[in-house]
């Protein structure tokens, strides 16, 4: 079996967090990931470890299963990466329930979703992976033969609409059990899928929204935007490049490679994930994207890193995780966004600005949201970017792709010696990572490290000596040779300012892999006409202080005029009261920049062709100024506001208008910088 893949995943038992990491997944644990059957229906079900779940909406009786399968993966991979035996043992009921409960032609699940006419697969996909995951940690042996018989028992390939990414599991199965049936099931199921949506027609966009064109081979190979649901884009373009590594088809590589520099051209916020409220939309402070495209963006970049090996995706990672992420939820993990915004100076049950159910709560944070797939998918998205930090060279080498404190203990060197690596880091607050080694005799093997796309000055230090390696922006630096017991490999990443543009005369600040927020001073309240249990309320949150800042700068004065202020760390940085480090930046008040209050609304509901009007009390966040008569609306003392990142933050501010003018942009030109 050949493989083409760069780097492979480890075992998650080899990686164990540490520092912040690991106190963020104990929060997660000790918040809804571990009790989110606090949040109601269908987590207080029994879920997949019951014959059936009680369907109050006969059309989507699927729902509940990609529900729930969202959160037991997310569950066990936490579970496993802590070593908690109260996570581990609540998703290990839902796996063996399902694997001891097989039908006996070899089907895993319920039987409302096992084929039969009309049916939907696409849970199945959502909850193998959580079976992934607990092989990965235990070696279970039951696992990739229950796959195998699974989907040898399926005589119709799954190709209608996301039944098709239980592509990704066929492949897995395929890769542990070498069984070629299921290469060639995974094969034709693909291109039926590709040969389905290319007869259809496309004449109505809501067809095309429906049918998922752009996510066809063809389909991502085309210029121009998206436009399918976020989770769908994201989900299906992965396939290509993951059937790449199996079958080398460079075809389908470069329509996934292009399908996301489409993500990239069009679609990217300033918090690191691709606008997506229901569709893909544009990267405006207004838009905004939902909870679980965060998951899915960083899973699906997740595999083209590993395939191509190239350092761009795991910046890219990096980016959403650190920022979209925490952004999207509490700082305790007992409530979460369904869609989450650049800009949001308030967030309550009636302050979503986005284009879809405009009005309604999906931008308040909550345990439970009108449709239950976010708060599903949340409790992926940190383990996963902590079970991906450490990848296999497929030589016996390590690498290290994303960075924050840990330990990693694997085999490595031609005679796979044990090693153990500790990584002792504040990143993404500070910029310095030390690596120590720990190993019983002394080992041979290569240790890449990843160099960041924004870092222009990176070194590397051997045990004190500068590693002479060519160290270029978005690449890997390989240190071989012969490790001893407490060798030290220290790597140095100094962060700069940058200021970027957005569209509607927008600017932001980052620094290193941070996008930074204005810190807004913020009043919470509990939703009570919203809240089911007390220690899990929702919440409204109101601006306490002043929001309507541009700032007074411009590409020139970043390193003059902006202070960069290092405070204190703790392990608990993503907190605006926590954080270790903000930026002092000079900025000037807009007059009459408000808040939008509107009695009459209308909205994209249900079909994203049907739009209804709705009354009401309405609060909503504003556009930014028009910058043809900003000047005139400033004020005239220049003010020191703080910002902050922007995980810190629950209110923000990320793209701002600005005080000064901007140079024009030639046609065609990016919008950001």
């Amino acid at each position: 079996m050949i493989i083409h893949r760069k780097f492979n995943e480890l075992p998650l038992s080899c990686i164990e967090p540490q520092g912040w990491l690991r106190r963020y997944l104990e929060t997660q644990r000790d918040g809804l990931t571990g009790h989110l059957e606090m949040a109601g229906y269908p987590f207080n079900t029994r879920g997949w470890g019951a014959a059936r779940i009680a369907q109050p909406r006969k059309r989507l009786f699927w729902a509940p299963y990609e529900q729930y399968g969202y959160w037991v993966d997310g569950m066990a991979r936490c579970g496993h990466l802590l070593g908690d035996p109260f996570l581990i043992g609540k998703a290990k009921k839902q796996i063996d329930y399902v694997l001891q409960h097989a039908d006996a032609d070899g089907y895993l699940g319920p039987g409302i979703i096992k084929p039969r006419g009309n049916h939907h697969r696409w849970p199945h996909a959502i909850f193998f992976r959580a079976l992934i995951a607990h092989c990965s940690a235990t070696n279970d042996k039951r696992i990739p033969a229950a796959l195998r018989r699974h989907y040898l028992a399926e005589r119709t390939p799954h190709f209608e609409h996301r039944d098709v990414c239980n592509v990704e599991t066929m492949l897995w199965a395929y890769e542990q059990t070498g069984d070629k049936r299921l290469l060639r099931h995974a094969e034709k199921t693909y291109r039926m899928y590709n040969e389905r949506i290319h007869t259809e027609s496309k004449d109505a966009e809501e067809k095309a929204l429906a049918a998922g064109g752009d996510t066809t081979v063809d389909g991502m190979l085309a210029g121009g935007p998206g436009y399918s649901h976020g989770v769908v884009y994201n989900e299906i373009c992965k396939l290509g490049a993951i059937l790449y590594s199996y079958t080398g088809s460079r075809r389908h590589l470069r329509a996934t490679v292009n399908a996301f520099r489409k993500i990239d051209r069009h679609h990217m916020l300033i918090g690191g994930v691709c606008s997506s409220t229901e569709r893909l939309r544009g990267c405006g402070a207004l838009d905004g994207c939902e909870t679980c495209v965060i998951a899915d963006y960083t899973w699906s970049v997740g595999h083209l890193l590993q395939i191509t090996g190239r350092a761009e995706y795991a910046d890219r990672i990096e980016r959403a995780c650190f920022n979209a992420a925490p952004g999207a939820v509490t700082g305790d993990f007992k409530a979460l966004q369904y869609f989450s915004g650049s800009n949001q100076v308030l967030a309550d049950r009636h302050s979503n600005h986005t284009p879809y159910r405009t009005g309604n709560s999906r931008m308040s944070y909550r345990p439970y949201q009108d449709a239950m797939c976010c708060p599903g998918e949340v409790h992926r998205i940190m383990p996963n970017y902590a079970a991906r930090m450490w990848l296999d060279d497929g030589a016996g080498g390590l690498v290290a792709a994303l960075y924050g404190p840990c330990r990693i203990t694997a085999e490595v060197g031609d005679r796979r010696q044990p090693v153990t690596i500790v990584q002792e880091t504040q990143y993404p607050f500070g910029e310095r990572i030390d690596l120590s080694i720990r190993t019983i005799k002394p080992v041979r093997f290569a240790l890449t490290l990843r160099i960041p796309g924004w870092c222009r000055h990176a070194q590397v230090l051997v045990n004190g000596r500068r590693h002479a390696a060519k160290l270029g922006p978005a690449s890997f630096v390989r240190v071989t040779q012969t490790f001893e017991h407490n060798d030290r490999i220290t790597l140095i990443l100094p962060m700069r300012l940058k200021l970027t543009r957005w569209p509607g005369g927008g600017i932001g600040i980052e620094r290193g892999p941070l996008v930074y927020a204005l810190r807004i001073e913020e009043q919470w309240r509990v939703d009570r006409r919203d809240s089911r249990v007390q220690e899990f309320p929702a919440w409204s949150i109101y601006p306490a202080g002043p929001w309507n800042y541009a700032l007074d700068l411009g590409v020139k004065d970043l390193e003059d005029k902006v202070r960069v202020v290092h405070r204190p760390y703790t392990f608990e940085p993503w907190s605006i009261t926590g954080t270790p480090i903000e930026l002092h930046v000079p900025a000037r008040r807009v007059r009459g920049w408000k808040t939008v209050k509107r009695r009459r609304i209308t909205s994209q509901v249900g079909s994203l062709a049907k739009k209804i009007t709705f009354t009401g009390d309405f609060t909503l966040t504003p556009p930014l100024p028009d910058p043809r008569g900003l000047e005139k609306r400033l004020g005239k003392k220049v003010e020191t506001v703080t910002l902050v990142p922007f995980g810190c933050t629950n209110l923000r501010l990320a793209i701002f208008p600005s005080a000064k003018p901007m140079p024009r942009r030639r046609a065609g030109s990016a919008t950001r910088g």
